[in-house]
């Protein structure tokens, strides 16, 4: 016996039904564009984890949560950049003894001369430890 395409429609009282099928088609290209989107957990790094965590995290967020924690944010770069401004801005420690080593080392200059360098560094450094 030859099987049309209209008999495997049929349902149980011999009428075409093409309902269920639609209804399947639908369900399987909504689930193929749900997965599209969304990559696969397996297959994230865990930098990528923790990036994904946070997202999520702040996405939960209230408006007022949110608020909150973007000012804590940026009051937190503020004070930041401002302890990094404060240590570029004090002088950088030297090691004086160090420096005189190195000028003593310089083909004519002898214990004279020396002697006169450490009396400037003093000078100009306000009497800092000059050895």
């Amino acid at each position: 016996m030859k099987k049309t395409g209209n008999q495997w429609n049929k349902n149980g009282e011999g009428y075409t039904d093409l309902t269920a099928g639609m209804a399947l088609c639908r369900v399987a290209k909504e689930e193929r564009r749900q997965d599209m989107g969304r990559k696969r957990n397996c297959r994230r790094t865990v930098k990528e984890n923790i990036i994904h965590e946070k997202a999520v995290k702040m996405r939960k967020m209230t408006d007022a949560q949110l608020v909150h924690y973007v000012e804590e944010q940026v009051e937190k770069a503020r004070s930041e950049g401002f302890n990094q401004g404060k240590a570029k801005a004090s002088p950088p420690l030297m090691d004086i003894q160090a420096v005189i080593d190195e000028i003593g080392g310089v083909k004519g200059i002898g214990e004279t001369k020396l002697c006169l360098i450490k009396e400037i560094l003093k000078k100009r450094l306000g009497g800092a430890a000059v050895g």
